[in-house]
């Protein structure tokens, strides 16, 4: 498994690392050094894309679309199809042009009458996600062995690409996880840590500075992954909780 990853991924700059002594990698200036955690997903993924190009050719035509589109328009595009399986679907033509925040309202539906949706500042005491070795091990699926990827700083956003992996439940498409990447690359100096069939982590390098800020991206965080809000009461304590610790953690089920 882990050499079909390393085959497909071969025109980047790898790493293949044995889990037995694994230490973590310690964050560079300049650059994402990004742990995959080899899954069954992910090669067969890998192998339905380069079926008919390279992979190289798929993030080419992948980052022309991800240029053509806003963030906006991602989550756009991820309330309407979370909508779609309920009785409360719009078609993506009815949310054009909505606000961010109507977008959410949207989208919020879903929970309608929900504590969770509570706006009010709560002090969370949540600690960060404690992503280490043995959650590593957890994750690997087959070999004994992950993949260190390094990408440039500029192209943190075109991991979900070169790792794709999503468009399935609720996980959003692999293009539309690099738009909203490239925005929280832009706006809060993300670094991409961990990638597996199921999760990102991430560590921002930069925090909210108000509380209006950390409930606005809270917002961005839970239409983009609903399950960011397992172990908070209510979005206003996940707000807390991002400005005060830097390791967002999004996984789906």
């Amino acid at each position: 498994m882990v050499e079909e990853l390393a085959n497909y991924l071969s025109e980047r700059d790898i790493e293949v690392l044995d889990l037995d002594g694994l230490t973590l990698p310690v964050p560079k200036e300049g650059e994402h050094r990004i742990l995959i955690a080899p899954g069954y997903n992910l090669v067969e993924m890998m192998e339905e894309i380069c079926e008919e190009e390279t992979l190289s050719e798929y993030v080419n035509k992948e980052l022309e679309q991800v240029q053509r589109l806003s963030m906006k328009d991602v989550l756009g595009k991820i309330v309407a199809s979370r909508l779609s399986y309920t009785d409360i679907a719009l078609e993506p033509e009815e949310l054009e042009g909505k606000s961010f925040e109507e977008l959410y309202r949207s989208y919020s539906l879903l929970w309608e009458g929900s504590e969770m949706l509570n706006e009010e500042f709560g002090e969370s005491d949540a600690e960060p996600f404690d992503w280490n070795t043995s959650w590593v091990q957890g994750k690997v699926e087959e070999d004994e062995q992950v993949i260190l990827l390094t990408l440039p700083a500029e192209a943190g956003y075109e991991a979900p690409l070169w790792v794709p992996m999503g468009g399935y439940n609720e996980c959003p498409l692999p293009e539309h996880q690099s738009v909203i990447f490239k925005h929280f690359q832009q706006k809060y100096q993300i670094k991409i840590v961990a990638v597996s069939e199921d999760t990102w982590i991430l560590q921002a390098g930069k925090r909210p500075q108000t509380f209006e800020e950390a409930l606005r991206l809270a917002k961005e965080h839970f239409i983009f992954c609903q399950y960011v809000m397992d172990g908070f009461p209510t979005l206003g304590h996940y707000a807390d909780y991002l400005m005060k610790h830097d390791i967002w953690y999004f996984w789906w089920d």
